[in-house]
């Protein structure tokens, strides 16, 4: 279906993609970087998981359903690649490496919406756990996952080894960033979509409180 396809387009985005299956993402120091941290996640265990609730849980298929059909998704990234400072750092991570066009392009493809055009630039088997259900059950199911001791120590090890990587989190920390999460937040479809979740019990809190403490970046009050 389309929302699946596109849903699986956004994990590629965010990191879920197999690692190393999708090392034609960019190449160069931070992509290694990237990789790095990629190559910690648990994926067969994250797969199995998204597989499960996409197919068998009502409460989450139903918000899929809502999203795609209501145009909310579409919404939203039409007015996200419309921030200046998205663009901007879009064209970072282009100059460092990391083939962002390419991929939102994929996204872009599927939602209808107009393919952004890059800069010129040269690159500088497991079996499925008992599901905690609903959306909430989602994010907590797949939060457990995640083996935060090694992605922190990796964290500060990058921090104290990788020039790349540390210029990747000034650029989080820097004010453009900041713009893009103020800008994020006024975005209508952007705020019915995180109003659905917190009404589904999904603490979206920790997220916020993490940007703040890991990047200093501070989340608009409603």
């Amino acid at each position: 279906m389309k929302f699946t396809l596109t849903l699986s387009a956004i994990l590629v985005i965010i990191g879920l993609g197999q690692a190393h299956q999708f090392a034609n993402f960019g190449k160069g120091p931070l992509h290694e970087d990237f990789q790095d941290f990629l190559d910690l996640l648990p994926l067969e265990k994250i797969s199995n998981i998204v597989e499960d609730y996409w197919n068998n849980d009502p409460e989450l298929k139903a918000a899929i359903e809502y999203v795609f059909t209501s145009g909310l998704l579409k919404d939203f990234y039409t007015e996200y690649e419309a921030i200046p400072q998205v663009i901007e750092y879009f064209n970072y991570l282009q100059k460092e490496g990391i083939d962002i066009y390419s991929a939102i392009n994929e996204i872009n493809k599927i939602l209808d919406i107009k393919e952004l055009v890059p800069p010129r630039m040269s690159y500088t088997n497991s079996t499925i756990q008992k599901r905690t259900g609903g959306i909430a059950g989602y994010y907590k199911d797949l939060f457990a996952t995640l083996p935060l001791d090694k992605i922190i120590h990796l964290y500060a090890q990058k921090l104290k080894t990788s020039l790349a990587f540390v210029r990747y989190i000034n650029e989080i920390k820097s004010n453009n960033y900041q713009q893009i999460v103020n800008k994020v937040y006024e975005i209508k479809s952007f705020k019915i979509m995180n109003n659905g979740l917190k009404s589904k019990g999904v603490n979206t809190e920790i997220s916020e409180d993490i940007m703040y403490i890991v990047f200093g970046l501070n989340v608009p009050s409603n």
